[in-house]
C-alpha cells in the first residue's frame, strides 16, 4: 500500500544518511592508523607518488667513462656456475661491440656485475657497412646476412624511408651508457633463461652508473672492479679469479681471464 511504501522510503534515507556519515569517519580512521603503523616502525608517512620519481641518470656529451653495476633480482646467487659467468662476460663483450663503446674492465660475480666502459662520440657516421658489422657483433654473422638481404629488398622496391627509419632505430641504440647496458640485458636474458628453468626479471631495478675521471681515478676504479673476488674471499690475487678481463692498457699486468677482449 501507499503507506507501507513511505514508511520503507522513510527507513532507506535513514539507512543512507547514516552511511554517508560513517565513510568518512571509517576513511580518516584508517589513514590513522597507516600512520601510526609507519611512526611505530620508525619510518616516514608515505609520500605522494609524484615525489618518488626516478632521478635522472648522470651523462655527459662526448667520450667519457663510466662504472656500471647491476646486481640480480632480490640478490639471488644466479650467477653460481661457471658457464653462466662466461655467457655474461660474452654478453658484455658483444654489447661493446654493437653499441661502440669501448670495454675496459669487467667482473662477473655469483650475484652482480661490475664494468668499466668508455662511451666514445663516434669520430664519422655510422655507414651501413659499419651497422652491419656491429649487428653481426651482437648476434652473428647469419643475422648480418638477413638484415644486409632485407635491407636490400627495401632499397630495391623504393621503401628509401623504411630503410632509413631502419637504420636509425641501430643507431639509436649506439654510443650511449644506458642503451649499452640495456642490449647487454637483453642479450644475457635471453642465453640465461635458455634451457633454464627461470621466469621473471633476472636484475632488480636500474643498474648503478658512477662517471669516472682518467687517470689515477680510473685506474683505482679497475682495481676495485678486478678485486671484488678478493673481497668476497673467492681468491687470493685478483689475477687467479677466472671470471673477470681488463684491456691491457688499462692495468698492466693485471691479467686478462678467459675473455680474449671486445671485438
Amino acid at each position: 500500500t501507499l503507506r507501507n511504501l513511505k514508511a520503507n522510503l522513510k527507513v532507506i534515507l535513514r539507512f543512507l544518511s547514516r552511511k554517508s556519515a560513517i565513510l568518512p569517519s571509517v576513511a580518516a580512521d584508517r589513514a590513522s592508523v597507516g600512520r601510526k603503523q609507519g611512526q611505530a616502525r620508525g619510518g616516514k608517512p608515505r609520500k605522494a607518488r609524484r615525489d618518488m620519481a626516478r632521478t635522472n641518470r648522470i651523462k655527459v656529451d662526448g667520450d667519457a667513462w663510466y662504472h656500471v653495476m647491476s646486481r640480480t633480482n632480490d640478490r639471488r646467487f644466479l650467477f653460481e656456475g661457471g658457464r653462466v659467468k662466461s655467457e655474461l662476460l660474452d654478453a658484455l663483450r658483444r654489447a661493446a661491440a654493437f653499441s661502440g663503446v669501448r670495454l675496459g674492465a669487467c667482473v662477473a660475480m655469483d650475484n652482480h656485475f661490475h664494468a668499466v666502459v668508455k662511451v666514445e662520440a663516434p669520430s664519422a657516421p655510422v655507414g651501413a657497412e659499419e651497422l652491419l658489422r656491429r649487428v653481426g657483433a651482437l648476434k652473428g654473422a647469419e643475422a648480418a646476412r638477413r638484415l644486409s638481404e632485407r635491407w636490400g629488398r627495401l632499397e630495391a622496391s623504393g621503401l628509401a624511408a623504411a630503410l632509413e627509419a631502419e637504420r636509425g632505430r641501430l643507431l639509436a641504440r649506439m654510443h650511449d651508457v644506458s642503451e649499452f647496458v640495456k642490449t647487454f640485458k637483453e642479450e644475457f636474458d635471453r642465453a640465461f633463461k635458455r634451457g633454464r628453468p627461470y621466469c621473471g626479471s633476472v636484475w632488480s631495478g636500474r643498474f648503478a652508473s658512477t662517471l669516472v675521471e682518467g687517470g689515477e681515478y680510473l685506474r683505482r676504479c679497475v682495481q676495485y672492479v678486478l678485486h671484488n673476488p678478493v673481497r668476497a674471499g673467492l681468491v687470493s690475487q685478483a689475477k687467479d679469479y677466472a671470471w673477470s678481463w681488463c684491456a691491457p692498457d688499462m692495468l698492466p699486468g693485471a691479467g686478462t681471464g678467459p675473455m680474449s677482449g671486445p671485438a
